[in-house]
């Protein structure tokens, strides 16, 4: 079975990467849910895609430099349409929580500190474990610096890096040879071949993205692991649980920190 990942929340029908978002992923009976954390001015974890809260609230404004007090002033829903007027950007902490096990989180580190000089990922990683996360969920960044302080702080994170190349086989021999058994291929380095040489060198893929059922059908026929999707709701229609073609599925190990999501056949994709 395929994972069905809903990539920040289910933005199809809610306003992305709010509670109420987060808690459709939940009811629709995803696996895995993808958020994006930033550090905000006065150092504490919010959740949105964007460095500037611009597109998916009603203010304007960089989240580095606006406080958390702020950025809860904003109207995150009404962008989205009125039955959402008055919903807010969550913190971490709240995401986390509206998020319960056996719910695996991918979540997508923002902030970027070349000098780590804000200890954006100490904050973070205290913030984990906090939540209690370790051993449903792994770490994602574009700068492989921010992932070597993960692991410097907790070795057994599973993390993800995500590739600054656009050949698929470079990504996987890339992020081998950092270490990294998670990848997050987009969507122009699918193919048979591609999921084939992910399985043989003894990782695990999901694609961003998939967002038709033409597209999941594809995926899920090459043997993808997972797919991120802004509408969830179309892995759960059953045409898509049965998959043909290669596949390995790695056991979420929650003693080590280690491994992956195991798909629920009633649930998954």
């Amino acid at each position: 079975m395929t994972i069905n990942c809903a990539h920040r929340g289910d933005p199809t029908h809610a306003p992305e990467a709010t509670i109420a978002a987060f808690k459709l992923a939940v009811e629709i009976g995803a696996e895995m849910t993808e958020l994006d954390v930033h550090l905000c001015a006065d150092n504490e974890l919010i959740v949105m895609h964007d460095p500037t809260v611009d597109r998916c609230t009603d203010g304007t404004g960089a989240i580095a430099e606006m406080t958390l007090a702020q950025i809860k002033d904003l109207d995150a829903g009404i962008k989205f349409s009125q039955e959402f007027r008055g919903e807010r950007v969550p913190t971490f902490a709240e995401a986390a929580a509206a998020l319960p096990a056996p719910m695996w989180l991918n979540i997508h580190l923002k902030t970027v500190d070349p000098s780590g000089a804000s200890e954006f990922e100490k904050r973070f990683m205290d913030a984990f474990a906090e939540a209690g996360l370790k051993g449903r969920a792994h770490i994602v960044h574009d700068f492989l610096e921010s992932l070597d302080r993960v692991r410097t702080i907790d070795p057994e994170v599973p993390c993800c890096w995500l590739p600054m190349c656009e050949d698929g086989f470079e990504y996987i021999r890339r992020s081998k040879m950092a270490g990294f058994d998670i990848l997050q291929p987009g969507r122009g380095m699918m193919s048979a071949e591609f999921c084939q040489a992910v399985h043989e060198a003894g990782m695990t893929a999901n694609v961003f993205y998939a967002n038709t059922e033409e597209d999941m059908r594809q995926y899920i026929a090459w043997g993808i692991d997972g797919i991120l999707s802004d509408d969830p709701a179309l892995g759960r229609r059953p045409a898509f649980r049965p998959r043909e073609g290669p596949r390995r599925q790695v056991e979420a190990d929650p003693g080590s920190g280690t491994g992956w999501p195991v798909a629920d056949p009633a649930r998954a994709i």
